[in-house]
């Protein structure tokens, strides 16, 4: 809180990086540290990176920039161009914490607005994360050279949708628990005994086909990525459309089928649990809409291509794992009352 800037930035002689010198946004450097206490380890550590003899001296990309290493040994491996500052992530931040507190209140309209505001400055913001274009491997300094993008199992992005994949299957696990923990505790609410009979097996059918549309429909539009011709061009967008559309008409068909049986959500628990199943493989079909959308778009502007694919990726990987977990839950609503009964 003392106003100027400190004659000694390391007054308690601490030992760990939160104590070295910063600049206006970040250090000037990066430094390889290989200890727990570098600053005690490394004397002249603190004014080695200030002098810029570490990685990244002198942004070499032309804006923020940071290192992607390996997660074991710390190697570099690539570089992450970030956005500059901007109103897109601070809207972003208002407009998520205006959704989630206005439902509180039950303020559901407004509420409902800022959740839409929040999605689109978002989606403003993940544009400037992929910036572009093409370029080659730069000089970090340490005599690395290091190229400014990547995709696959090696991205940081590719990994995020994993993790974010795997907590979507803690939730529908927790899900298949409860569904199942039912039918132990109250089978007189079962369908054909205190709930209406399962719809006929056509239209699970027609659900799973659409599902299995969606998931060949993004494998094509994959491989016509990775040719990277004037097929890609015209056909990709059509099938990224025409495979998150599939996703959204499966699960509407499934809400359908039971809907049109008489069984309603607030009838019961097992009501109420059918269509949990479709709510949960809803959200990620809504999400996987509004990216398909974002990947189209990126399509369009020529920052997709065969090189700078994660946003394709990213759709791509959602839609695969929605595809499974929808399948699995077409087996569990219809196929386990029909085994068991």
């Amino acid at each position: 809180f003392r106003p100027g800037k400190a004659k000694d930035e390391n007054p308690w002689q601490a030992g760990t990086l939160e104590w070295l010198p910063n600049d206006v946004y970040s250090t000037r450097s990066i430094r390889h540290i290989t200890s727990r206490e570098p600053l005690w380890d490394q004397p002249d550590l603190a004014a080695d990176v200030e002098a810029g003899r570490y990685y990244l001296p002198n942004a070499p990309t032309g804006g923020r920039e940071t290192i992607v290493t390996s997660p074991v040994d710390a190697q570099p491996e690539y570089v992450i161009q970030m956005p500059g500052p901007g109103w897109a992530p601070f809207l972003a931040a208002v407009f998520t914490a205006g959704f989630f507190l206005l439902l509180t209140i039950k303020a559901v309209t407004i509420a409902v607005t800022c959740g839409v505001l929040a999605v689109a400055a978002c989606l403003v913001w993940v544009w400037k994360l992929d910036p572009g274009p093409d370029r080659g491997p730069i000089d970090i300094g340490g005599g690395y050279r290091l190229p400014v993008y990547m995709s696959g199992p090696r991205s940081h992005s590719w990994w995020a949708m994993v993790v974010l994949m795997l907590v979507a299957g803690s939730l529908y696990f927790s899900y298949l628990f409860s569904y199942l923990y039912l039918w132990t505790v109250s089978p007189g609410i079962w369908a054909g005994a205190g709930s209406p009979p399962l719809p006929d097996l056509r239209w699970p059918g027609l659900s799973a086909l659409l599902f299995l549309t969606a998931a060949g429909s993004f494998l094509g539009a994959d491989r016509l990525l990775r040719a990277d011709g004037k097929r890609s061009r015209l056909l990709l967008p059509l099938l990224v459309l025409l495979a998150a559309l599939a996703l959204a008409g499966a699960v509407a068909v499934e809400v359908a089928g039971f809907w049109q049986t008489g069984l309603r959500p607030a009838a019961n628990a097992y009501g109420a649990m059918v269509y949990m199943s479709s709510l949960l493989n809803g959200q990620l079909a809504f999400a996987v809409l509004i990216m398909a959308g974002f990947t189209i778009a990126r399509h369009v502007s020529g920052r997709l291509n065969a090189v700078r694919r994660v946003s394709f990726e990213n759709t791509a990987l959602l839609a695969w794992y929605t595809v499974g977990q929808a399948l699995l839950g077409l087996l569990l609503v219809h196929g386990f009352p029909r085994l068991v009964g």
